[in-house]
């Protein structure tokens, strides 16, 4: 297996947030963006037809559903019973 060489002049970039003027403890629904984002969200799940997206929305579905992801599942048992598994982070 051959590896390239370290790249030292690589360097991270910073980008602005997608709502730059919003302050602490603003509710969603004050701007267009909130607005539209709480109708979907009221609308329920959304699917999406890969074979139409282009390569940069297929990047962001990705990166959404894959790199938010568990360190590990955490199982419990309830004094009824009830068993419990959720992710930890």
């Amino acid at each position: 297996m051959s590896v390239p060489a370290f790249n030292s002049t690589t360097h991270s970039t910073y980008t602005q947030s997608p709502n730059p003027s919003w302050a602490y403890g603003e509710k969603v629904d004050t701007t267009s963006a909130g607005k539209d984002w709480l109708a979907g969200e009221s609308a329920g799940w959304k699917a999406y037809n890969t074979a139409e997206l282009n390569e940069v929305n297929m990047h962001k579905l990705l990166n959404s559903s894959v790199v938010p992801r568990p360190i590990a599942l955490v199982s419990t048992i309830s004094e009824e019973g009830i068993e419990n598994l959720a992710p930890y982070r």
